[in-house]
């Protein structure tokens, strides 16, 4: 199987106010949904796999559904881990055949920041692996309200040149006032801040925290710089609340296979919808695969 590099895929829209969708999937009715959802719009897709839901052992099981049904439907794909936290798992990805990684030190000192992200790019690149690296932090939507959101938690563009310089990374997350999950109000992005990134970077940059974005907040982000957007949870809730209305009927009349359809077309539909917000639809054709 071979997926684009997150730099192949990301770089056809670097400046031209459109952005791929990113979107973790940790079973197959998530993955087809991302797949559909792609061939239907015509469009580029970042599958990604995320630790914290799909552990390591269960990657290899979840990397062959991915393959498989990309080769299906033939969509322009990349294949990264999200959020990794160690040297670890980034060389037991890129032995799975993942095609980008994201390495996240976020909370440490920029100078440890630095030296793991620059160790990360020189494995990945070895092997023909892009790396996405996170400077400032993007928090938890369930623990920092998004009005009070500290500004030291925010991407410094200053540090961010020196950053992208000092690591040769591919692909930037930056912090510029979203947040991961849902808000404890309401988000404060700063459009001047990614405007400034994006004249620092010349490389694409990532918005994690798309989920309950306002749609308006995101176009302006993609149309002021931003390239890649991660999106998760306003993709699980629709999923798992068409999942719980099917269950409250007679159980001994649900067939499971059924159950997992419905709410796999409604993630489709999801997705679909942030293709086009995106701008992503209609682009396939821009890519070699």
């Amino acid at each position: 199987m071979k997926y684009l590099t997150l730099a192949e895929i990301l770089q056809p829209c670097v400046g031209q106010s459109w952005a791929v969708g990113a979107y973790d999937t940790c079973n197959l009715e998530i993955t087809q949904a991302i797949v559909d959802a792609a061939e239907a719009d015509l469009a580029p897709a970042i599958i990604m796999i995320y630790p914290n839901q799909t552990p390591q052992t269960e990657w290899p099981t979840l990397i062959r559904i991915i393959e498989a049904e990309v080769e299906r439907t033939h969509i322009p794909a990349a294949l990264v881990l999200d959020h990794a936290k160690t040297i670890d798992q980034i060389e037991a990805a890129i032995e799975l055949g993942f095609s980008g990684i994201m390495i996240d030190a976020s909370l440490a000192p920029l100078d440890e920041n630095i030296v793991l992200t620059r160790r990360a790019v020189d494995i990945a690149h070895a092997k023909e692996v892009s790396v996405e690296a996170e400077l400032g932090h993007v928090g938890q939507g369930d623990e920092i309200s998004s009005e009070i959101q500290p500004q030291a938690n925010l991407t410094r563009v200053d540090e961010a040149e020196r950053f992208v310089y000092e690591t040769g990374v591919d692909a930037l997350a930056v912090s510029i006032g979203t947040l991961h999950g849902l808000y404890r109000g309401t988000p404060k992005l700063d459009f001047e801040r990614i405007a400034q990134l994006r004249k620092v970077c010349p490389i694409p940059l990532v918005l994690h925290g798309g989920s309950d974005t306002p749609d308006s907040d995101i176009r302006r982000a993609i149309e002021t710089g931003i390239d890649k957007i991660n999106i998760w949870t306003d993709v699980r809730i629709p999923f798992l609340q068409d999942l719980k209305k099917t269950l409250e009927g007679p159980i001994q009349k649900i067939e499971v296979n059924e159950a997992f359809r419905a709410a796999r077309m409604v993630a489709t539909e999801v997705i679909r919808k942030k293709n086009m917000l995106l701008g992503s639809a209609g682009k396939a054709a821009q890519y070699k695969y």
